[in-house]
């Protein structure tokens, strides 16, 4: 195994794919510390276990994005690095905000953390009603939409390509943006907004997502130059590398903001009918249809 953080040295070839998993300190020093404080926090029989497990999942799922000899082909190809982005954007972000890691983690957090975090928090002046202006949901959606399209400008997708440090700013603002959007639309009922406004965001995330993806799939040069040379190297189209990463950021994204749509629709028209239930019969409304 090599220690195989982005953009070190070379860029990797296919024979050396199945070793180049990403041991950088930080990065996996980050994510155990995250690991160990949620294992110690989490009290799956009162916060559930579906939320416990969509934790430990969107957890994994950041580890392929950035462990695995994922991160070292995303240097390469384009492709790969959408997979990426889908990773962390689509399956991590959306489990790890429905898991509503915040309170295991503090619980499981040493002491003098949980301090420093109060301290801080009262500092800065964090109260709740500061807080609920801070989780504005059209806020969050168009802070990511923006990010979503500034780091898929040629300028800075090509930065990250080259700069290791760049390519790892790029992706705690895809994740962490992502994760606060999505504690907008599926966190706890106390920060996210009602289920019909986010059946509208995650409609409008897809339809941007949809028209990026188009206008990459569709273009006739590639847009990036060191994944046109990275391809190249692979003896693959640039091209038809890019195209690829249009159709993986339409179709496999696209299928999981469709299901996670039709989810919230569904759970919109439950609540809509038990709140319908539930004025038919109160007291008011029977009295209301009731005959003299």
């Amino acid at each position: 195994m090599t220690i195989g953080p982005a953009h070190s040295g070379a860029p990797p070839l296919p024979h050396d794919l199945l070793t180049a998993w990403n041991i950088d300190p930080l990065l996996i020093g980050g994510l155990l510390v995250v690991a160990i404080a949620h294992r110690r926090g989490a009290r799956p029989e009162a916060e559930g276990r579906a939320r416990t497990t969509s934790f430990w999942v969107g957890w994994a799922g950041v580890v392929v994005a950035l462990v695995s000899p994922l991160d070292a082909a995303s240097e390469v190809l384009l492709s790969v690095h959408m997979v990426q982005h889908v990773l962390l954007v689509a399956v991590a972000a959306p489990l790890l905000a429905f898991s509503t890691p915040g309170a295991a983690l503090l619980r499981g957090s040493p002491r003098f953390v949980r301090r420093a975090f109060a301290t801080g928090r009262a500092s800065l002046g964090l109260t709740p009603t500061t807080l609920g202006r801070l989780r504005s949901p059209a806020a969050r959606w168009l802070a990511f939409v923006a990010l979503f399209w500034l780091w898929h400008s040629s300028v800075l997708y090509g930065a990250a390509v080259e700069s290791r440090w760049i390519h790892a700013l790029e992706h705690v603002s895809f994740l962490g943006s992502a994760w606060l959007l999505w504690t907008a639309i599926v966190g706890p009922r106390r920060a996210r907004v009602d289920r019909g406004s986010a059946v509208l965001a995650v409609f409008l995330l897809s339809l941007q997502s949809v028209l990026l993806s188009t206008l990459m799939t569709f273009a006739r040069t590639p847009w990036y130059e060191p994944y046109a040379d990275g391809a190249s190297g692979w003896s693959i189209d640039p091209l038809a590398d890019q195209q690829l990463a249009g159709v993986i950021m339409w179709v496999p994204s696209g299928a999981i903001l469709t299901a996670l749509g039709l989810w919230l629709f569904v759970a919109w028209l439950r609540e809509i009918d038990a709140h319908d239930h539930d004025g038919l019969g109160s007291p008011t409304s029977r009295a209301g249809t009731s005959t003299p």
